[in-house]
């Protein structure tokens, strides 16, 4: 068992995990419910940690995070008025503050 990520924030944990199941990598969290324990101990022993069970796997999922984590969105779900900087909805082609259209 090796320990592959750790962070303050359980859901990005939690998000990691859930790609490596769907891989079929075996994993676990560890800490999941430590962060109740703050201040009574340092803060960075209570982090959640994702281990991968099979040493074997570790690698595979190494990668699989990093081209996670590497990827960008296929799609804007937003976009920003370039006439007052106003932030709309994708579906929207006319800014509601000043009426600029979309580009």
């Amino acid at each position: 068992m090796k320990k592959l990520y750790v962070s303050q924030s359980l859901i990005d944990v939690e998000s990691r995990k859930e790609l490596l199941d769907q891989a079929g990598i075996l994993c676990t969290i560890r800490n999941q419910r430590s962060a109740m324990l703050g201040g009574e101990v340092p803060f960075v022993e209570v982090f959640p940690e994702l281990w991968v069970l099979q040493n074997d796997d570790w690698e595979q999922a190494q990668q699989l995070l990093q081209d996670w984590e590497e990827a960008k969105p296929l799609a804007t779900t937003s976009w920003t008025c370039a006439n007052c900087g106003e932030i709309h909805q994708k579906e929207f082609t006319t800014c509601w503050k000043c009426n600029q259209e979309k580009d």
